[in-house]
């Protein structure tokens, strides 16, 4: 049995992702009543209930969420199969779904679309900040950017930068407590705390690895918040180079530890494991990566800061 027409695919799987058939039919220009009808031959054709529907809300029956998984996947790989037939014959138009992390998104994603829209003005882009792991395939995304090791082996991942950290404090911080000049004198400090981090490695000139035990007054798992309390003197931090350059390299912030490295972790582009992307997918990875650099600017840009922005604790 083949199913008579995919817009019918469409309404059920833009119902899930929205929650209701009024929002599937907002996304695909049709009236409720429209949608409605077309679920409901959908499941007439099937023979079973997809959604349990109530006046509130939508669920899945276990019919329903094992259908939607095959339809994302059949309509994903139609929208990929035109991409290869019309590919650089026409404009990338239609909704792209992109996920960042919260912190990164702001500073170095969001910057960067204004130019994207207005070079695609038929790409609806929905950007979405967040510092938890969004199930991309499952919730309808398109790209997502994620620092760290992957774990989900099903997804492509694009090289788009490395997350290197440093630790850091203000120059009248040091000023008043010292500069430590081993991992070990961090236990003399107030350390600023990221997500209960409270272990720092580090790779030592020799190339031994240190672990050190930190602690402090201040846990957040926000990068604002935790950059508040940085510039208020309050403590020194582990931070990424892409959080913190700028500082490094106006003088506000000073690099502390240089001989003692922290570990890196890849920043990486991630989308569903297929054969083709869809066109508006790899153009934002490419927009992304020429603005980024073969070495992005946030590591070029504090290696070329002033040597007085590492200190040793021997001055």
């Amino acid at each position: 049995m083949l199913i008579e027409n995919i817009s019918d695919l469409m309404v059920f799987t833009q119902a899930v992702k929205g929650g209701s058939l009024s929002a599937a039919g907002r996304e695909l220009g049709m009236s409720l009543a429209v949608a409605s009808k077309r679920l409901q031959r959908l499941e007439e054709q099937l023979g079973v209930r997809l959604l349990n529907r109530s006046t509130r809300q939508l669920s899945l029956t276990d019919e329903g969420a094992e259908y939607y998984h095959y339809c994302v996947r059949i309509l994903a790989e139609l929208e990929e199969s035109e991409e290869r037939v019309t590919r650089g014959s026409k404009e990338p138009k239609g909704n792209l779904k992109v996920t960042v992390p919260a912190a990164f998104g702001r500073l170095h994603i969001a910057p960067l679309v204004p130019e994207f829209l207005t070079r695609y003005p038929d790409i609806k882009l929905t950007l979405h900040l967040t510092d938890s792991i969004v199930d991309i395939i499952d919730q309808g995304y398109d790209l997502a950017v994620r620092i760290g090791e992957l774990k989900d082996s099903s997804l492509v991942a694009k090289s788009i930068g490395l997350d290197r950290r440093v630790v850091v404090a203000t120059p009248s911080y040091l000023d008043r407590h010292g500069a430590p000049r081993s991992p070990q004198d961090l236990a003399d400090h107030n350390a600023l705390l990221f997500a209960g981090t409270d272990h720092w490695t580090f790779t030592g000139p020799s190339g031994e690895e240190v672990n050190i035990k930190v602690s402090g007054n201040l846990d957040t798992n926000n990068c604002d918040a935790l950059r508040e309390a940085i510039h208020a003197d309050l403590g020194l931090a582990l931070r990424p180079l892409w959080d913190v350059w700028q500082d490094l390299r106006d003088g506000r912030l000073v690099r502390l530890l240089p001989a003692y490295i922290p570990p890196a972790y890849p920043i990486n582009a991630v989308y569903p494991s297929r054969r083709l992307m869809p066109k508006k997918t790899r153009i934002f990875i490419e927009h992304l990566l020429r603005r980024f650099g073969p070495i992005p600017y946030w590591d070029d840009l504090a290696d070329q800061a002033p040597a007085d922005l590492a200190r040793t604790g021997e001055d």
